[in-house]
């Protein structure tokens, strides 16, 4: 996914009218961005089926009855680690991180055991988060909600 999409994708997601629920987010999901529901079990899964990645599999984790947030792999995931991959990866995120401080300002940088996360709280009060280790390159948001919900028991 190209930095411009992944950014495109997490505003896509800041617009919306918060609180939504976690039924509404995946008919949003399939109407607009042609993403697709799996069942399994009785419960339902959302899945990024339109970028081709190995993995697509969105998570989507709710409240009792509104989205906290969603998460999403923007690259593909690396399944053995090289310096080429790293480098591929680590490529990756810089591009995205400048795409998204043009968009939002400078991000909160941290780093943590081996993951490095780039974050930004946005105007609705929710957080978009790019996410690197050295398999994946993940994007986070954070529904207003959600962020308040971490905020509260003491997560930054």
């Amino acid at each position: 996914m190209t930095p411009v999409e992944a950014c495109d994708l997490m505003e896509f997601w800041e617009v919306e009218a918060w609180p939504l629920t976690r039924d509404r987010v995946h008919q949003l999901a399939v109407e607009w961005l042609g993403w697709t529901i799996e069942i399994e079990n009785g419960t339902s899964y959302l899945m990024n089926t339109v970028s081709g990645f190995t993995v697509p599999d969105v998570m989507t984790i709710s409240t009792k009855s509104d989205l906290s947030y969603l998460r999403l792999d923007v690259a593909d995931r690396i399944r053995e680690v090289t310096p080429g991959s790293r480098r591929f990866l680590g490529d990756a995120f810089a591009l995205m991180v400048r795409e998204a401080e043009a968009r939002w300002g400078v991000p909160t940088m941290r780093d943590f055991e081996e993951t490095t996360s780039a974050h930004w709280v946005t105007a609705s009060g929710g957080r978009i988060s790019f996410n690197l280790t050295y398999r994946s390159l993940r994007a986070m948001f954070e529904t207003p909600q959600g962020f308040k919900l971490d905020r509260k028991a003491g997560y930054r």
